[in-house]
């Protein structure tokens, strides 16, 4: 995903003071584990991205998302934030760690945040690029619990953008797609990562004590099979309606069955 491309199709987020800013009550990574040893699944919902519009930068984003979910090709939920909150209330009784909500531009809105975040009991990640302190305020204001940050595009800013949401009591969950980015996260004492789309190879190079989640398109249990004992949770973009929510239950009962049993 090249984040610095989706940024720049919007403007600067607001300013905001940080004592405007009423830190999370829910913690991130309460249930996400540690040292791959078990495999969680974290559902991401996405607004259906236009018919016709996927070669745009405005949707890559949504593309993005909908590649998580390959078993379903539209990987998004149409309907409004309405139609993302109810989706949210019924998988968050799955008992699912957390939930994802993409709202970069062509993916999904600010304001699905809110809703997702007003119905779920679950943490909420805010799946965009968060890599400066307004948008990071403006992230929890709406909601967010842990915000996504690209390494690359936060740059020398990681360290200070980690501590700002620690602050606050929002979990910064570093992406990472080269070893210099895993060094930057490790440098920077990131609590969670997140290895881009295709970077596998660089788990090796993330501390067991911090979660790990994974961005690969999983279409069966046999997708979650590969990803067992490398990192410890994974993104899946989640379909609308009954269907959405019933593989998304499949996948949850998969990842948690041991192999062998």
């Amino acid at each position: 995903m090249d984040w610095r491309q989706v940024e720049s199709t919007r403007p600067p987020a607001p300013r905001v003071a940080a004592s405007e800013v009423r830190p999370s009550i829910r913690d991130f990574t309460q249930y996400l584990g540690t040292g791959r040893a078990a495999l969680a699944v974290i559902p991401l919902l996405a607004r259906h991205t236009p018919l016709g519009a996927h070669s745009s930068s405005t949707d890559a984003a949504g593309d993005h998302a909908a590649s998580l979910g390959a078993a379903s090709p539209s990987g998004d939920v149409p309907g409004g934030n309405g139609a993302l909150a109810a989706l949210a209330a019924e998988l968050d009784a799955l008992e699912i760690p957390a939930l994802a909500v993409a709202t970069a531009p062509g993916a999904g809105t600010l304001d699905d945040l809110v809703a997702v975040a007003r119905a779920a009991s679950a943490p909420v990640l805010r799946y965009d690029c968060v890599a400066d302190e307004n948008r990071l305020y403006e992230s929890r204001l709406a909601g967010a619990d842990a915000v996504l940050v690209p390494a690359a595009l936060a740059g020398t800013s990681l360290p200070r953008l980690v501590s700002l949401a620690r602050a606050i009591h929002v979990v910064c969950v570093v992406e990472v797609a080269t070893a210099a980015d895993s060094a930057a996260a490790s440098a920077a004492a990131a609590p969670v990562v997140a290895l881009a789309p295709g970077g596998l190879a660089l788990a090796s190079t993330i501390s067991p004590r911090h979660p790990l989640v994974a961005q690969e398109p999983i279409a069966s249990a046999a997708d979650l099979a590969r990803l067992r004992g490398v990192v410890d949770a994974v993104l899946v973009a989640t379909g609308g309606g009954a269907e959405g929510a019933q593989r998304i239950a499949a996948l949850v009962e998969a990842a948690e069955t041991e192999p062998g049993s």
